[in-house]
């Protein structure tokens, strides 16, 4: 399809927007292998993947990669390999953690760091690599299977499309794609009836052993064929045995009585599987056409559905108001092509006003953060969600359901019927939060999610019931998994106690680790942001970047103001300066008001502006820091402090630019390390005032 657009002379936004983001970078990224191991045991996966970096640079870099992940997964296990020597991260409070990663960062130690930045998205960092260094880093996390009677799904995210709208992280935490795909090797371990990959020829090369090489850019999805319950075994870090049992939830018999809300955005005009065969020409909105109309035929006389369809607005199909079975086909027959974008949010808002339904179903592809999660949960509904396609995003739809007691399924190459089944199944059941006893400990848990019943048990004796399942990594699974489920449960401080005693990655939580025996490296090192490999493109994405109410990412669309020029005589103060307008054939020159401290990129210029050098900035930049430097209140406050005026005022950009650049805060860091940091805020209280100065006036 691209070549076919650029014999028209047309042009792929998408392929346009890759190409954009690695224009000029010229650097090998260092990530350099990636290898995926499955194991399955009565209704529960262990999945662990292995990065392999290497910095083939010629100085210390810090690889950077954030990942999409399962909502309800949890993590709880960090290792890193380097060379004979096996590190293991260690949980500790995310601001605690964030200190002890950036102390390694500021000591030259090699450190990893594993925390969650949303609900759905996590970053795993690595710094200190040294020219030439190789380390091997391995995440584990665990999760229920989602079922469909004795059958059961898992899927594996690698990567995610366009999203629209803004994250609200930084740019050094959001989630960017751009990379080259690869073959990732993929083995599955498990008891069950029988295991395959959607889209992927596997092979068996042992009983109860699957390996297979699959695509980077899209999802590992894995179909477990009738998987056996039963009771799994585990022991958490204090030494108790934990017993965790998952058993199908069964078809349930609550008649239905829910809003459909269908996403019609530009982005749903893509393939649900464009990497498979089957069904690579059909749109993924045709697939939902099609798995609606099948869904006339299994729905109960008493069944009650109403049909909403949205992209930046949102309409209902008919009355908008929930009809019996027979009407529905003629509802569907009526939903509109795709267009436009992705406003989740106000979506669910309108049918939650409009619709007097106590279930609502969001079939998407989730690739959305314009949703207001907290506030669309008070509103007592339960949200269902079947995500749609090889590039969505669980993150934010996923977190939703999860609050309000819902699930979410994913269709697995083509296949929307079965997601859509599944979604059913759900909501004929009543899904029960997890509750718990025990207030600072708990003794035992139930829930009901992903289709299955769940319950775990701590024992007060330390050995395990007789008949169980777990060994090794897979008992640290169960009792992290069910530590996990625990959680939400606690109130926060024994939450953040359990998750640091079983080393689990939450919103409370992250894993680092440091290597304290290792050599140090000079210098901070240079941030390699790792893109995750771009989905396949298609016209539906092209669709949707060209879709005018679509916001481009920011971080194309900085402006860079003009500089104003300055004039002082002799010595100066700030008395001696006098306000001037630029040169007429200077209006390159102007400051204009520009904000200095978000101009300077402290990623790559850290340790020469650590050592006072100016000359890789922009002129306009350092022409600024020098006048600055030199005023008479600037170097009076940098002999107070015994620090280098040009240093003084770089620390006092770095320390305003500390909240949004990681970077920036490394460089504050070091040049205020011997500084009281208190008397520093104090004798630079007035920059801001000497800088609006400086920002109007002539050399």
């Amino acid at each position: 399809m691209n070549m076919q657009r650029a014999e028209e002379g047309l042009i792929d936004p998408i392929a346009a927007l890759v190409a954009r983001r690695e224009e000029g970078k010229g650097q090998p990224v260092p990530l350099t292998a990636v290898g995926v191991s499955v194991t399955i045991q009565g209704g529960l996966a262990l999945v662990e993947t292995k990065r392999t970096f290497r910095n083939q640079e010629e100085r210390p870099v810090e690889a950077l990669l954030t990942i999409p992940v399962p909502v309800q997964a949890t993590f709880f296990g960090l290792t890193a390999r380097i060379g004979e020597r096996v590190l293991h991260g260690v949980a500790q409070g995310r601001s605690q953690a964030r200190e002890t990663y950036e102390d390694a960062v500021e000591e030259g130690k090699a450190a990893a760091l594993h925390e969650e930045v949303l609900r759905g998205i996590h970053s795993l960092s690595v710094a200190n690599l040294a020219a030439g260094a190789t380390v091997e880093v391995s995440t584990r996390w665990t999760e229920v299977l989602r079922c469909a009677g004795s059958n059961g799904r898992l899927r594996i995210p690698m990567t995610v499309g366009e999203v629209y709208g803004s994250s609200g992280l930084s740019e050094a935490d959001d989630l960017v794609h751009g990379g080259a795909a690869t073959k990732v090797p993929v083995s599955v371990r498990h008891n069950a009836g029988g295991v395959s990959l959607a889209g992927v020829a596997a092979r068996s090369e042992a009983e109860g052993l699957l390996v297979a090489e699959v695509p980077s850019n899209v999802p590992i999805d894995l179909q477990v064929d009738t998987w056996k319950p039963g009771l799994l075994q585990g022991r958490s870090r204090d030494g108790k045995a934990v017993e965790l049992r998952i058993e199908p939830a069964g078809e349930g018999d609550a008649d239905l009585n829910l809003a459909v809300l269908v996403d019609h955005s530009g982005s749903m005009l893509s393939p649900c599987a464009v990497t498979h065969a089957r069904g690579s020409d059909v749109s993924s909105h045709e697939s939902v056409r099609q798995a609606l109309r099948r869904l006339a035929g299994k729905l109960r006389p008493a069944d009650r559905v109403a049909l909403w369809e949205f992209d930046n607005v949102c309409d209902p199909v008919g009355t908008g108001q929930p009809v019996a079975p027979a009407e529905l086909p003629a509802l569907v027959a009526a939903l509109q092509p795709p267009r436009g974008g992705t406003e989740i949010g106000r979506a669910l808002e309108r049918v939650i006003q409009s619709a007097e339904t106590p279930d609502l179903l969001l079939i998407t592809d989730g690739l959305s953060y314009d949703i207001d999660v907290q506030r669309i949960a008070r509103s007592g509904r339960r949200v269902f969600v079947l995500l749609v396609g090889e590039d969505s995003l669980e993150a934010m739809v996923g977190h939703l359901a999860a609050l309000t007691g819902g699930d979410v399924h994913c269709t697995f190459s083509a296949d929307v019927t079965a997601a859509l089944d599944a979604c059913l199944q759900g909501l004929r059941t009543r899904c029960q939060n997890p509750q718990a006893t025990g207030a600072d400990a708990p003794q035992s848990i139930r829930a009901t999610r992903c289709n299955a019943n769940i319950e775990a048990r701590w024992l007060d004796s330390e050995a395990p019931a007789e008949g169980g399942e777990g060994v090794g990594e897979f008992a640290e699974a169960v009792a992290g998994y069910a530590a996990g489920l625990a959680l939400c449960a606690l109130d926060k401080a024994a939450a953040t106690r359990l998750a640091v005693q079983e080393g689990l990655v939450t919103h409370l939580t992250s894993l680092v680790l440091v290597d304290r025996d290792g050599e140090s490296v000079d210098g901070l090192p240079v941030t390699r942001k790792v893109p995750l490999p771009t989905p396949p493109p298609v016209l539906a994405h092209a669709a949707y970047c060209l879709a005018p109410q679509r916001s481009a990412p920011r971080r194309l669309l900085r402006s860079r103001p003009m500089l104003a020029s300055m004039e002082y005589r002799g010595t100066p103060s700030v008395s001696d300066f006098k306000i001037a307008g630029p040169p007429a054939d200077a209006e390159d020159l102007q400051f204009g008001g520009r904000d200095f401290a978000r101009e300077i990129d402290w990623n790559v210029l850290a340790n020469a502006l650590i050592e006072g050098r100016l000359d890789s900035l922009e002129e306009p930049v350092a022409a600024f820091v020098r006048a600055l430097a030199e005023l008479e209140e600037v170097q009076q406050a940098a002999a107070d402090l015994g620090m280098d005026p040009i240093r003084l005022v770089i620390a006092w950009l770095a320390s305003s630019a500390a909240k949004e650049s990681r970077h920036a805060k490394r460089v504050a860091r070091r040049l205020l390390k011997s500084v009281d940091r208190k008397r520093f805020e104090k004798l630079v209280a007035r920059f801001d005032e000497l800088a609006e100065l400086v920002d109007r006036i002539v050399i």
